[in-house]
Parts: C-alpha cells; sequence; structure tokens
C-alpha cells in the first residue's frame, strides 16, 4: 500500500505552542477557510508523494547514513507572507531568517530523495511554516484585513533544528500528519 510522504523540519512544542495561539487571535481577523492544527506545523524540505514501502525503506537508510553529518542549527521566524493572488491568497505562512544550515539540510534531502528514485520540486526554496489555507472571503482582500504587525508575538521566536522527521499524510484525522521516524542531526556537543 502507498502512503504519502514528506520531510519537514519538526517546530518544537513550545514553539507549536505560541504560533497555536497566534493562529487562535489570526482566525478571528482572516477568513482563511483551513486553518492548520497546531501538532501539524512543520517546514517542509521534501514532498515526496505516494510512496512504496520498498521506496521508504531505502530512503531512510540513506537518511541515517547522511544526514547525521549535517550540524544542526537555529531558525528565527522573522515574517509573514502569502501564496496565490495577493487579494485573495491560497497560503498563509510564517517566514524564517535565511539560514545557510537550512538551505545545505533542504538541499541534502533533496539529493537523497532523487538517488531514491522521488521526483522533486524543481521550484526554489521558499522556506516556511503554513499557518492557513484557501481565503474564504470574496468580499475582503487581504490587504485590507492584513497587518504585519499581527505577528510580532512570533517575530523573533528562534528554535533549534536538530532533526528531520519523515511525515505520513491521514487526511481524515486531526492531526493530520503522523511521524514515521526522526533522524537526529550532529549536535553542538559532536561537532
Amino acid at each position: 500500500m502507498n502512503r504519502h510522504i514528506f520531510a519537514a523540519v519538526p517546530i518544537p512544542s513550545h514553539v507549536k505552542s505560541t504560533i497555536g495561539e497566534l493562529s487562535e487571535v489570526l482566525k478571528e481577523k482572516l477568513p482563511f477557510k483551513q486553518w492548520v492544527h497546531q501538532e501539524d506545523l512543520h517546514l517542509t524540505l521534501a514532498f515526496l508523494g505516494q510512496t512504496s514501502q520498498n521506496q521508504l525503506i531505502n530512503l531512510k537508510e540513506s537518511f541515517h547514513m547522511n544526514l547525521h553529518d549535517l550540524p544542526s542549527f537555529s531558525l528565527t521566524v522573522s515574517r509573514a507572507g502569502f501564496f496565490g493572488k495577493l487579494d485573495q491568497p491560497r497560503i498563509f505562512w510564517l517566514g524564517v531568517d535565511e539560514e545557510a544550515g537550512l538551505f545545505t539540510l533542504q538541499k541534502t534531502v533533496h539529493g537523497l530523495c532523487q538517488k531514491a528514485g522521488f521526483p522533486v520540486e524543481t521550484r526554489p526554496f521558499s522556506p516556511h511554516i503554513t499557518l492557513a489555507k484557501r481565503w474564504g472571503d470574496a468580499d475582503a482582500a487581504i490587504n485590507s484585513v492584513f497587518d504585519e504587525n499581527m505577528i510580532n508575538p512570533v517575530a523573533g521566536l528562534t528554535f533549534e533544528v536538530r532533526s528531520i522527521v519523515l511525515y505520513e499524510t491521514h487526511l481524515d484525522k486531526k492531526p493530520k500528519y503522523k511521524v514515521i521516524e526522526e533522524f537526529n542531526l550532529k549536535g553542538e556537543d559532536e561537532h
């Protein structure tokens, strides 16, 4: 049986909690149809789509052999943004400061996925944490209801990236992402 899989940076619990509190406030102000469950917050590195058991086994082996040599690093939430039409966006997200370690990690993960036979995205990597999807008010444009200051409670929030996770998607559940396996990066004491 094929499973829908993706590789991502997990968001620590305390950061999820703070972002979740902000989302609850923003739900009252921004009419998106779907808000991401607090436990589903993550930063996607590679979407793999339908994955067979053999593909998954090979990818896990590859991740275990190659990712532990990459150093851990910090990320800082720095801004908010939107994908899609500016007046009625598809996605509302939080961005992070551009950290070289993140781009190295993403490039490595993409390369390993490609070697394992997965088709990978060709669009430039745009690191973000999705908060909401599908604008729900045809009469209100985002620029009339959104102010960058709305994200002040999470701007500057910093967290350590010490691992990546393979998640499986369960569209019929909440939270809908289940951890399959976690892969540690090189810790500070291992450098």
